[in-house]
This record gives structure tokens, C-alpha cells and sequence, in this order.
């Protein structure tokens, strides 16, 4: 069975970074989508990402990154889903987007 990539960022942090049953990645709290983590990682290593979420909550922390990405032509978007937590997704992955606004 292969690893997602944030699972083995999660094995260097003691697992606050995991999969969700959808197949998403859950960062302490907030849920990225497979393509918004790997544009996240362009800017943040796991654990400033991590540190993020721990430092803000999982909702602040994602209006910040969608703040942080709303001049690129695939933006970070807030998104619905069937889990409580709030979630993010790529622009281009969205069928109905909640907000698109930054902090």
C-alpha cells in the first residue's frame, strides 16, 4: 500500500498530519484537498504549516492560506464537506466554492 505524502510528513510529526476517509489530508483540525496541500508545500514546510493551524485554529488558518494565494491564477478556495472541519481546495477543484475572500 503506497503513502500519501502528508502521511509521511505526519510520521515526522507525530501523526498531527494524516488522511481523512475521503482521502484528503487533515492537518490538526483543517482538511486540504490532495492538490491544495501540495500548493500549500510551495510555501510552507508540513510543520510551518502545522504550526499554522496549532497557532490559529483550523478556520483562521484556512481564510489565511486562501488569503495567501488569492492573486495566483489557481487559488486556494474554502470548500464544502461532509466533516465539520473546514476545508480547502484548488480553485480549479471546486464545484461550489464557500468563499474565495481572504482574511
Amino acid at each position: 500500500m503506497s503513502m500519501k505524502l502528508w502521511e509521511l510528513h505526519g510520521l515526522h510529526l507525530d501523526g498531527a498530519i494524516r488522511s481523512t476517509p475521503d482521502g484528503h489530508a487533515e492537518v490538526a483540525g483543517l482538511v486540504l484537498s490532495e492538490k491544495a496541500y501540495l500548493m500549500a508545500l510551495r510555501d510552507f514546510r508540513p510543520h510551518q504549516l502545522l504550526d499554522l493551524v496549532r497557532r490559529h485554529g483550523p478556520t483562521t488558518a484556512a481564510r489565511k492560506l486562501v488569503g495567501h494565494y488569492a492573486a495566483d491564477g489557481r487559488r486556494l478556495v474554502l470548500a464544502r464537506s461532509a466533516s465539520p472541519e473546514p476545508m480547502v481546495c484548488r480553485s480549479d477543484e471546486a464545484t461550489v466554492p464557500v468563499s474565495g475572500a481572504g482574511p
